[in-house]
């Protein structure tokens, strides 16, 4: 008898349709959008905005940091004062992902180094930094994951699922 133990979280998702055909421009459009969601939904808790591409990665962040920039407040995103998240971000070969970070803002990507990965990680999980924007990769790693975790709990019989896909 396999046993499990689960500790159901709270996820709310939000979804906002665009209609641009034009995929720079509609990248450009979709950001402050983002940015207003994040401040509106979830001021204090941990957001993971999920983009199409690696590259698409640093260009949100940095359009959301620009946004936290014209709202006078360009740190709000940072839980953790700069001092403390220096020694992190010295082991970290990405200079964009440095910069980003000093704004509570990572994002995490295939392309990523190991030890770029496990820093931003362990930041984003410790609250350091408020958010994570991360590729398409990424969401269908996590996507799998969540399918193939869900579907062996219903065939082990335990732990009645709610979710349906």
């Amino acid at each position: 008898m396999i046993l499990c133990s689960v500790r159901p979280l709270d996820l709310d998702v939000h979804l906002q349709s665009f209609s641009i055909p034009h995929f720079p421009s509609l990248m450009i459009s979709m950001s402050k959008p983002a940015y207003l969601a994040i401040l509106e939904y979830s001021p204090t808790k941990p957001v993971i905005v999920f983009v199409s591409s690696r590259k698409q990665c640093g260009l949100t962040a940095d359009d959301i940091i620009a946004h936290c920039g014209s709202d006078e407040n360009s740190k709000r995103f940072l839980n953790i004062e700069e001092e403390d998240l220096q020694p992190h971000l010295d082991h970290i070969t990405d200079k964009g992902l440095v910069e980003t970070l000093k704004y509570g803002i990572g994002y995490f990507h295939e392309a990523l180094g190991k030890q770029d990965k496990r820093i931003v990680e362990r930041l984003f999980k410790a609250g350091a930094i408020q958010v994570m924007i991360a590729s398409r990769a990424r969401f269908l790693h996590f996507l799998h994951l969540t399918r193939t975790y869900m579907r062996n709990r219903k065939l082990l019989g335990v732990c009645p699922s709610r979710v349906t896909w």
